[in-house]
């Protein structure tokens, strides 16, 4: 395939994926040439985007610019809320968990945050005509990792109203994902899972098991808030609002 009808069929791609059809020396030659008549950009060193043919003007989905930067990556926290349909707010950064890329960088109005794989989270391949295939983290990882760290996803009323939109849990995966998760993780998704119950179908006997594992306490529901206006008993968390008001996050 000629570099031209390449990069005019492939929206996103690599200095190797170009090796592959034209020799190193003519494939740094003509990948100048088209940065600089505007027809292919830079995301970083060695990702490139296409901006000719059905591309033109077209925008690629953070989505895909992940995917080539790191094809293993795993799409995460707001980024997986996205993914799933259910981001209660618009985000300008796609975040992903990678073994190989470190750094965060910006391409196209967009942030682009890596986070450690080691944690081994659970995921699933989701597609899409916009970005192909690609790993993003479970319904369950996604509440896991949102209650764990809201301020990846915007603060805790987007995790919570955005998690509470998930038309459906398996509870057991969730149970198992906590693990040993700390007790502020359990306490805040047993209030959560209490709020959602008869919608997600959580049995009593689940509840009573995360419950066992608060320990003597306090939780918070937001780990940033310096100020409590409420606290649940049951779960022994301190709530950054009424309680009234958070569960008004929970349609």
């Amino acid at each position: 395939m000629k570099f031209k009808d390449y990069i005019a069929s492939h929206q996103a791609f690599t200095t190797e994926d170009i090796y592959a059809i034209t020799s190193r020396e003519a494939a740094h030659t003509q990948l100048q040439r088209a940065v600089k008549s505007g027809e292919v950009e830079r995301v970083r060193r060695g990702i490139y985007v296409s901006k000719t043919g059905r591309f033109t003007g077209e925008a690629p989905d953070p989505f895909l610019v992940a995917r080539t930067v790191d094809p293993e990556a795993v799409i995460s926290y707001h980024s997986a809320l996205v993914a799933h349909g259910v981001a209660h707010n618009v985000g300008f950064e796609c975040s992903f968990r990678s073994a190989k890329v470190r750094s965060p960088f910006e391409y196209g109005g967009v942030r682009y945050v890596p986070y450690n794989l080691d944690d081994n989270p659970q995921a699933q391949t989701m597609r899409s005509k916009s970005y192909g295939t690609v790993g993003v983290t479970t319904r369950e990882q996604t509440l896991v990792d949102c209650l764990t760290y809201p301020g990846r996803v915007g603060g805790v009323e987007e995790a919570v109203r955005s998690c509470s939109a998930f038309p459906y849990l398996d509870v057991d995966a969730l149970l198992e994902i906590l693990g040993s998760a700390p007790a502020a993780v359990v306490a805040r998704t047993g209030w959560l899972l209490e709020a959602k119950q008869a919608d997600w179908g959580v049995a009593s006997e689940k509840l009573l098991s995360l419950e066992a594992r608060l320990g003597s306490g306090p939780s918070k529901l937001d780990p940033r808030s310096r100020e409590n206006e409420d606290w649940s008993p049951r779960w022994k968390l301190y709530l950054p609002e009424t309680e009234e008001e958070i569960l008004s996050w929970t349609p």
